[in-house]
């Protein structure tokens, strides 16, 4: 197994871009938990620490493809290096400005998000010009299973951080962290992908809007890399509200303490993710994409069956062991839909094009997730969660018999 990662981890700038990516998502986790803890201090309103989605998302939605064209349109290096610097400055500045005032948290996240608008679509873009096209599920797994371990790591150690530290000197840590992932990326080739110099304000501002259009129309009219987006919005927008009614799951359906949801529920998730992220790449090999994303969304279904309907009625021992073994198992299926989507996308999308086609989809994914992070906390309370579990089911049904019914079909113009 290990194996199959050699010519990945031999890779030097695929590891500096790694490190890269390990050191931002820790920061991020760390970050959102002790800042959850602040507002909730500060405001003792759920709603203010609700807001922090939102205020992740004005970035995304106003300025997302914009800044998603310039990784298309500059060397995509340069912009890893400035947004890391950025992004470690911006924290320095509102450790040593905050003073308990809850609305400068909002200010602050809005910066940080804008700067990682630049950030994130280079990262993604950035990988197939470094890794060879048979190697890309193989970079790709370890990037969700850095993203599983970060969420793990920094949700399980951001508690004790914070009360050993403070808010001040784990932000200042943070910071660090960052400056590292800041001189990591200056070991990175150049990845400029275009020539062109624009003479003017006027037409780099009609360039930029035009490359826009260009990956909104290649992704319409692509149907093979169209689909798998699809397909990442359905289950971005579902982990999202899942997300934000944890606590629900926690006590309504698992039937325990909301405050052992972290080790019961999202620590079981993201070891799924991670077993995942190792397993999938070797089915990868074996069997087609199509295939793989079919399994795992039948067991992504037989998952939320077994704890929606199966885990309440069970005695307190079968029903967190059941529990426990059902997410883990929707981590696998997750990250087993994921993989195999991006990669498709990867492997369809021109090199000049890639930046817009991943900073595209996440100002999607943002889109589609707004209001039902926003509401469904309000619909959970009227309908209850297991019905809001039945309905992402049922979605995700509606998935997988369009994929065997009509998915070969409708993508086979495009080989």
């Amino acid at each position: 197994m290990i194996g199959d990662y050699k010519e990945i981890i031999k890779n030097r700038s695929f590891i500096f871009l790694w490190i890269s990516q390990v050191l931002s998502q820790i920061t991020i986790f760390i970050m959102v938990y002790v800042l959850l803890i602040e507002l909730f201090h500060a405001s003792g309103s759920s709603i203010a620490t609700s807001l922090i989605w939102v205020a992740y998302s004005i970035p995304v939605i106003l300025v997302g493809p914009i800044a998603s064209a310039f990784a298309d349109m500059s060397d995509r290096k340069r912009i890893l290096i400035i947004t890391n610097l950025l992004q470690c400055i911006t924290i320095i500045l509102f450790s040593l400005s905050y003073g308990r005032n809850f609305f400068l948290v909002y200010g602050f996240i809005i910066i940080y998000s804008f700067l990682n608008q630049f950030y994130v679509p280079s990262e993604s873009a950035s990988i197939p010009s470094i890794v060879k096209k048979a190697n890309l599920p193989y970079a790709n797994s370890l990037f969700f299973l850095t993203q599983q371990t970060a969420l793990i790591f920094g949700f399980g150690v951001a508690g004790i951080i914070y009360q050993i530290l403070g808010l001040t000197h784990t932000l200042y840590l943070c910071a660090g962290f960052i400056f590292l992932a800041f001189i990591s990326v200056n070991f990175l080739p150049k990845m400029t992908v275009s020539n062109d110099e624009t003479k003017n304000f006027e037409e780099t501002f009609i360039k930029f809007f035009t490359r826009i259009y260009e990956g909104y129309l290649f992704i319409k009219n692509k149907k093979i890399v169209l689909t798998p987006i699809l397909i990442l919005l359905v289950f971005q927008m579902a982990l999202a509200v899942i997300m934000v009614n944890i606590p629900f799951i926690a006590s309504s359906i698992v039937n325990i303490s909301v405050n052992y949801s972290g080790v019961l529920l999202i620590l079981p998730a993201g070891v799924g993710a991670v077993i995942g992220s190792i397993g999938v790449p070797k089915m990868l090999k074996r069997l087609r994409k199509k295939s793989v994303i079919e399994n795992f969304l039948f067991l992504m279904i037989l998952s939320l069956f077994v704890l929606n309907f199966i885990v309440p009625e069970l005695n307190f021992f079968l029903r967190i062991t059941i529990s426990i073994l059902t997410i883990m198992l929707m981590g696998i299926s997750f990250v087993g839909i994921i993989i195999p989507c991006q990669t498709t996308i990867q492997e369809h999308t021109p090199h000049n094009l890639r930046g817009r086609v991943f900073g595209n989809f996440w100002f999607l994914s943002t889109m589609a997730t707004v209001l039902p992070v926003i509401f469904s906390g309000t619909i959970t309370e009227i309908f209850g969660i297991r019905l809001l579990l039945f309905i992402i089911g049922g979605v995700i049904l509606s998935v997988l018999v369009l994929s065997k019914k009509m998915g070969h079909s409708y993508i086979k113009d495009n080989f």
